[in-house]
């Protein structure tokens, strides 16, 4: 036990060590991936619905200034599945623009961040597809390895109102994931 725990500090130590300073400014891009979950507001109460799957994103921005940020980003957020009387895949995914706060950690290569954005969000229901305006925001912490490439651990969701099925649903869609930036 005590050759674990050393050599877990050891690790986080020299992990610690070679950590780089983020980039003040400058243009980055990268893709995440990590778990999904749909929310539909109770439209599926008393079926079988699976609402968690897989979620994948891209992204791009640029870096204004140490503490704001601007990126686009594209994400799947996956398929949910409604299967009573037939199979039917909900495929949702988001096209936005955010505005990125960033809170450095001196310079140990760690930084925390939040995004707010606006954007669209596509559902697929077999050939029927909705496009609607959502909101988006969420939080994560980033580790930059070397000036130029980061790994992070973010939460996000984005909101939309759904009337196609009769009544007004607030609906979301969350992910948490991982991501690397470049």
């Amino acid at each position: 036990m005590k050759k674990t725990t050393f050599s877990a500090v050891l690790l986080g130590l020299s992990v610690a060590a070679y950590a780089a300073e983020p980039p003040d400014n400058g243009a980055y891009i990268g893709a995440g991936a990590g778990s999904s979950a749909y929310d539909d507001d109770g439209a599926f109460r008393g079926l079988s619905f699976d609402d968690t799957d897989s979620s994948l994103m891209l992204f791009g921005g640029y870096k204004f200034l140490k503490h704001l940020a601007v990126e686009g980003r594209y994400q799947s957020f996956g398929s949910f599945t409604l299967s009573d009387l037939q199979t039917v895949d909900i495929d949702v995914s988001t096209l936005s623009v955010h505005a990125v706060g960033i809170v450095p950690f001196g310079t140990s290569g760690w930084e925390l961040f939040g995004h707010l954005g606006l954007g669209v969000v596509s559902q697929d229901v077999g050939s029927f597809s909705d496009d609607v305006a959502a909101i988006g925001g969420g939080l994560g912490v980033r580790w930059y390895a070397a000036r130029n490439f980061a790994l992070s651990a973010q939460t996000d969701v984005f909101l939309w109102e759904d009337d196609s099925l009769g009544p007004t649903l607030d609906v979301s869609a969350g992910a948490t994931q991982l991501t690397l930036q470049y």
